[in-house]
């Protein structure tokens, strides 16, 4: 039998050794951590027994998974929930545009822009789950819809913020896309986060922006179920970083940062390999606050109340102008 050694018990690790498991193979988690699932774990332990996301919330790319999807997560307890409306986006003394899970009651939210909208989401939408297919798959491969991959890119290459003022007369319009492309955690002004625009916008519209009930917690123990159902082993509080050398496996996934990887030894890991990864270059971080509410916040568009998700960016420029002072070491007022 073939032996897998994963190391980092976050979502990637973990699917990546459930798949493994599944196939097969002996598998073998270990994590540095007292417990699994890194930014994508839950805790009860911040606001008296409410649940937590440390990290994750909204999934739309967790129910259209190709690899959760194999895996069946739902047999191992996974139960997505969404709410009234995918996300909001609300704006200064107006009424906030919402994206639904309807391409048509999304459009119907923008006016003159409503056609241009669905002119330009409609061929993602329609066709997502082989647009899915090629985006979720390893890069270098001929994509199983070259087809699709050529309608979904010809756009794409845009930033977000040119896409918007190509195909939208209504900051509306351009404030909504723009939202979903700075999931990028990066500028709309920078080139390809168009793509990220149009395929966060395109996958609430299809399947939703959902969470996990009782947490993002909940997709971490499906994976570990799925895991030990195939006898696989999870260990945690295990520095590898501490280990003269790795356990010896027919293959060893690293599911690391850079700067972790180098810190590995028994690696073997080529020179030019590591003095790549010793230049990698950081970019912007993104913070997670986490507030208790005493009553839910008092939005001048009740709707916004409903949604699972809210962007509180403001236009484009007020979007822009943020990403800017943050890849500068500024606080964004």
């Amino acid at each position: 039998m073939a032996r897998a050694i994963i190391v980092g018990a976050g979502p990637n690790g973990l699917t990546a050794a459930a798949r493994l498991a599944a196939e097969g193979w002996e598998v073998e988690v270990y994590e540095r951590a007292p417990y699994i699932g890194g930014a994508a774990a839950s805790s009860t332990d911040i606001f008296n027994n409410s649940i937590v996301d440390l990290g994750a919330a909204g999934h739309p790319f967790g129910i259209v998974s190709p690899a959760f999807n194999a895996l069946k997560l739902e047999d191992h307890g996974l139960e997505w929930l969404s709410a009234g409306y995918e996300m909001a986006h609300p704006f200064e003394g107006e009424t906030a545009v919402l994206l639904s899970r309807s391409l048509t009651a999304t459009a119907e939210e923008l006016g003159a822009d409503a056609q241009a909208w669905e002119k330009l989401h409609a061929p993602i939408v329609e066709n997502i789950d082989e647009h899915i297919a090629n985006l979720l798959a390893p890069i270098l491969r001929w994509p199983r819809y070259p087809a699709r991959l050529a309608q979904f890119g010809i756009p794409s290459v845009a930033s977000a913020s040119i896409l918007g003022k190509t195909f939208f007369s209504t900051e509306r319009a351009r404030a909504l896309l723009a939202g979903s492309a700075v999931h990028a955690i990066a500028s709309p002004t920078q080139p390809f986060t168009g793509a990220f625009g149009l395929l966060f916008g395109a996958l609430g519209m299809r399947g939703g922006w959902p969470v996990a009930k009782g947490g993002t917690q909940s997709i971490i123990d499906s994976l570990s179920s799925v895991i030990h159902a195939y006898g696989g082993k999870i260990f945690t509080d295990c520095n590898v970083s501490d280990l003269r050398e790795l356990p010896r496996a027919e293959a060893t996934i690293l599911n690391l940062t850079p700067r972790q990887v180098l810190q590995l030894r028994g690696t073997s890991l080529p020179h030019h390999t590591r003095w790549i990864l010793s230049r990698w270059k950081y970019g912007t971080a993104a913070f997670k606050v986490d507030f208790l509410l005493s009553e839910p916040v008092p939005w001048s568009d009740p709707r916004v109340g409903r949604a699972g998700t809210v962007h509180v960016g403001g236009t484009v420029a007020e979007i822009s102008r943020a990403e800017k002072s943050a890849a500068s070491g500024r606080m964004p007022d």
